[in-house]
C-alpha cells in the first residue's frame, strides 16, 4: 500500500483513476527497453468524500480538502479540475500529466454529475 493512501484511509473513494506512469524521453533513452518493461510507477487521481489526491510517478503532487462536492468542476477542453477549498478559495489542478483518455474524461464528468 502506498504511503499517500494513508491520507485517505478512513474516507469513501468516489472516483479513482490509476494509470501506469509514462517514461520521459531522457529516461527512455538511458534505460531503453528496461524502462519500458519495468515501469513500476503509477499516476493516480482520487476524489474522496473530503479530499482530492493527485499523484504522478508515485510523487504526491496535491492533497487538498474541498468545501463541498458541488464546487468540483472539470473542464475537458484543457483538462483543468477546479474546486473550492475549505477557505472558500478557488483552486485549479491541471490533469494533463495524467494523459486522460476519452473514457476517463467521461467517467469524471459522469461522477461529478451523479453526486451533485
Amino acid at each position: 500500500m502506498r504511503s499517500f493512501f494513508s491520507l485517505i484511509q478512513d474516507e469513501i473513494i468516489i472516483l479513482k483513476i490509476k494509470k501506469k506512469s509514462e517514461a520521459s524521453f531522457c529516461e527512455y533513452q538511458i534505460l531503453g527497453l528496461f524502462c519500458y518493461l519495468f515501469n513500476l510507477g503509477f499516476d493516480y487521481f482520487i476524489i474522496t468524500d473530503k479530499k482530492i489526491v493527485y499523484v504522478v510517478k508515485d510523487e504526491l503532487l496535491k492533497v487538498a480538502e474541498y468545501k463541498d462536492f458541488g464546487s468540483l468542476q472539470f473542464n475537458s477542453n484543457n483538462d483543468d479540475f477546479s474546486f473550492r477549498n475549505l477557505d472558500n478559495q478557488e483552486q485549479t489542478l491541471n490533469l494533463k500529466r495524467l494523459r486522460l483518455s476519452y473514457e476517463e474524461i467521461q467517467r469524471i464528468k459522469r461522477t461529478l454529475n451523479q453526486n451533485i
